[in-house]
């Protein structure tokens, strides 16, 4: 989560996964070494870009492969610029794409992506979701637990809604430990959903930490107007402890 010139860029391949629902694309992002474990990133509402795979590669730099699929496959090629200001007003398409990509369209995705990994040899993963991708990781890691061990959610949007399939609900579904990283200045999660949360993860059954910082929704994207290097190491450290005990 530094700025990407310090991040030297790993190679990776770009692969087309098939699925029942389709060929999924998927950057793959594999260390020099054999990997520790495994990966999954779930990407923002803006979509892939070299700020996304310059924060994969970072992963691979420490031993993981890194799996990044891209969650708006199902409706087309979809890239949106992250705005440069606070005040600068989201795309319509980019909310738009973000509503019709559904939790459980993830989870199916993750199935094919486990297949995956697994006939390479990886058989334990974490996940890792920013903002949009949040509600994906939980999902995920409260899907296939056998495979999938941790997950982080960094200033995770949208994760409380009305419903049986709010992502929240994921928390109590999970067998594996969670982190949450909150922003202070958070629409996408407000202090209600927030509280929510809490309360949900006093029922969980397995370990939950949650952190909250004094910081903008977005601030562990190197490249975003509300940066926070200092915030985004101590997530780092946090996230990589998480994973530690995956292989």
């Amino acid at each position: 989560m530094a700025r990407n010139r310090g991040v030297p860029r790993m190679n990776h391949k770009e692969i087309r996964l098939p699925s029942p629902a389709g060929e999924i694309p998927l950057r793959v992002f594999q260390p020099e070494a054999v990997p520790r474990a495994g990966v999954v990133f779930y990407m923002d509402a803006f979509g892939w870009r070299d700020e996304i795979d310059a924060m994969c590669s970072r992963y691979a730099k420490h031993g993981y492969v890194c799996y990044l699929p891209d969650l708006y496959w199902r409706l087309g090629t979809l890239r949106f610029r992250p705005h440069g200001a606070r005040d600068e007003p989201l795309p319509a398409a980019m909310d738009a794409a973000n509503t019709a990509t559904s939790v459980e369209m993830s989870i199916a995705d993750t199935d094919a992506i486990l297949v995956y990994a697994c006939s390479n040899g990886v058989r334990r993963l974490g996940t890792v979701g920013h903002c949009m991708g949040a509600r994906h990781a939980l999902g995920a890691l409260a899907t296939y637990p056998q495979m999938i061990g941790a997950a982080a959610c960094l200033h995770g949007g949208r994760m409380v809604w009305n419903g049986p399939n709010s992502p929240h609900r994921y928390i109590l579904r999970a067998q594996g430990p969670i982190y949450f990283a909150f922003a202070a200045d958070d629409p996408t999660c407000p202090d209600a959903h927030k509280a929510l949360i809490e309360e949900t993860v006093r029922e969980a059954r397995v370990p939950v930490e949650i952190e909250h910082f004094a910081a903008a929704h977005g601030w562990t994207f190197p490249e975003r107007w509300c940066y926070d290097p200092i915030a985004a190491e101590r997530v780092w450290a946090k996230v990589m402890g998480l994973f530690a005990n995956l292989g």
